[in-house]
């Protein structure tokens, strides 16, 4: 009897073991470098179809719970991705490009540009942007760069994450 005993305890331990293994959903363990933005290459744009490469900046990227890293051409079709439901589970990460304090932004810029964390920028809309489709939105990596970028440009407005959020909502 105490052998059997034993022998369910043992049964316990190496179930109560494996589930506790199990228990990251069958999940790897991250790669600090899953979590950065993918280079920009000859990805299509989901929402409009186009080569984002070949669009001005700044542009957008998603991540997915699946692994799925998605690019736009624009903030604003990035925008769009968001609010709807897709096949590639929730949204993990989010990056866009920021434009340099000393850029025009009434100009097309389709240099690369660094990647920041779509809750780290600092957004501005309502500023006039020749060959770009959709409402103009432009990203800085400060406030205070954001901030003059719309007082230099009369109807012009910034906010963070949340704010184009809420705008962009608004809007439609």
């Amino acid at each position: 009897m105490a052998r059997a005993n034993g022998f369910r305890w043992g049964l316990y331990f190496a179930f109560g073991f494996a589930l506790a293994a199990g228990c990251g959903g069958g999940e790897t363990p991250s790669d600090p470098t899953e979590h950065d933005p993918i280079a920009i290459a000859d990805q299509e744009d989901p929402v409009c179809g186009m080569l984002v490469r070949n669009q001005s900046a700044p542009r957008g990227q998603v991540r997915h719970r699946d692994g799925t890293s998605l690019a736009f051409c624009s903030l604003g079709d990035m925008l769009v991705h968001l609010e709807a439901p897709n096949r590639h589970g929730e949204t993990t990460d989010v990056f866009v490009e920021v434009l340099r304090a000393d850029e025009d932004p009434a100009e097309s810029h389709t240099g690369e540009h660094p990647w920041l964390s779509a809750d780290e920028a600092f957004y501005v809309v309502g500023v006039e942007r020749r060959a770009i489709m959709g409402p103009p939105i432009l990203s800085y990596a400060d406030a205070e760069t954001a901030a003059e970028v719309a007082r230099n440009h009369p109807g012009a407005r910034s906010f963070g994450f949340d704010g184009l959020e809420r705008w962009w909502r608004e809007q439609r």
